[in-house]
């Protein structure tokens, strides 16, 4: 699995299919810093964003007893040297989170020891106003590289 950047304008975000964002592409390695891949037992669970040298923000669905963060990422089926592993010393779900329907789905985790901040790992920056509709936004996140379409960019085979 690899880091994947998609690009779409807010007006058509209702627009995704099933809930998948269709036509995204390889982000530049390293790219997006603050992306974090969490694991369970060793498996991808859920992505997640660095907040802060301690804390990760995901979601509070993706909770489970055995969550490991990997920090540095950008080929989850390689390594490259510069990843970080951390385990989580603290889980704190929102306190209105319905698992059911997902209602308030958020979580912050602490980290174990800090994430150390590098070109690789550094925190999220937070944008100082809201996007106005129709204005143009970046989403990224963790998902299959493929060549599902003529002309389309990724590898020719699935990565993830």
């Amino acid at each position: 699995m690899r880091f994947l950047i998609f690009s779409f304008l807010l007006t058509s975000a209702a627009a995704q299919n099933n809930g998948k964002v269709l036509k995204g592409e390889e982000c530049e390695p390293h790219s997006q810093p603050w992306q974090v891949a969490l694991f369970d037992r060793g498996r991808f669970n859920c992505g997640a964003s660095l907040v802060s040298p301690y804390w990760v923000l995901t979601a509070a669905h993706c909770q489970t007893r055995n969550l490991r963060v990997r920090l540095g990422e950008h080929n989850l089926r390689k390594s490259d040297g510069r990843e970080q592993l951390r385990t989580v010393s603290r889980v704190v779900s929102h306190p209105g989170y319905v698992a059911r329907t997902h209602l308030h789905d958020l979580m912050l985790l602490r980290l174990t020891r800090p994430a150390r901040l590098s070109r690789q790992v550094r925190p999220v920056s937070l944008p100082m106003r809201c996007p106005q509709p129709g204005e143009s936004c970046v989403v990224s996140g963790w998902g299959l590289v493929s060549n599902y379409e003529s002309g389309s960019t990724g590898s020719s085979q699935s990565q993830g």
